[in-house]
């Protein structure tokens, strides 16, 4: 394994082990295992120009996903706010978006692919994104929303109801969205991963190349 190169100097905030998803605590252990020391708990933390919340649900608070952090970044006139998995179901974290006073947010919109499971991702999370993009300069919604058609098509019906800026992350880089999660099946099946092929590639045994 290459060696680490020195983290002299490097600041690390991160979300604490409580109340966390399972698959959050995994990677937070990796992490930690990896690196070699502890990991800190920056909820409510303020450094510099940068301030991060108290937890908030990950998705519906009622669900039992654990929870996020919020990070707030403020730069000369600019305030960016990241609330990625907040997915736009919980209004009291929206309210909290809002009290940092944000031009730009990234957020996750709601898992419309798992409306079966979460009937809240339609209404309230249209009534939350509203609340949000009328209250912002720009509104980045990716992440779980954009893991179906269905959720893009959301997308373009609520940047049609305001005036500000609303779009998807490859759209705000200047990009055309490709919404690969959206056609994870048919990719998986028109180019099939073998066996153990995972295990490997994370070890540095196996490339992607043949996939091109």
């Amino acid at each position: 394994m290459e060696a680490l190169p020195s983290l002299d100097g490097i600041n690390f905030w991160c979300k604490g082990p409580e109340k966390i998803s399972g698959l959050s605590s995994k990677r937070r252990r990796e992490l930690l295992d990896f690196l070699g020391f502890p990991l800190p708990a920056s909820e409510g933390v303020k450094s510099g120009n940068m301030e991060f919340s108290s937890p908030v649900p990950h998705g519906t608070g009622e669900k039992g996903f654990g929870t996020v952090m919020m990070t707030r970044i403020c730069e000369g006139d600019e305030v960016f706010v990241h609330s990625s998995d907040i997915q736009l179901l919980d209004r009291k974290s929206v309210l909290k978006v809002l009290d940092w006073e944000p031009t730009i947010v990234f957020a996750s919109g709601p898992p419309l692919y798992l409306s079966h499971r979460v009937p809240e991702a339609g209404k309230e999370a249209s009534e939350n994104a509203l609340l949000l993009a009328r209250h912002v300069d720009t509104l980045i919604l990716d992440h779980h929303l954009l893991r179906s058609f269905e959720g893009y098509s959301w997308l373009k019906e609520l940047a049609g109801m305001i005036e500000s800026r609303v779009l998807c992350a490859a759209e705000f880089m200047g990009k055309t969205p490709e919404l690969l999660e959206a056609q994870r099946k048919n990719l998986y099946e028109k180019a099939p991963v073998p066996s153990g092929w995972h295990e490997a590639y994370s070890k540095g045994k196996a490339g992607f190349e043949e996939f091109l």
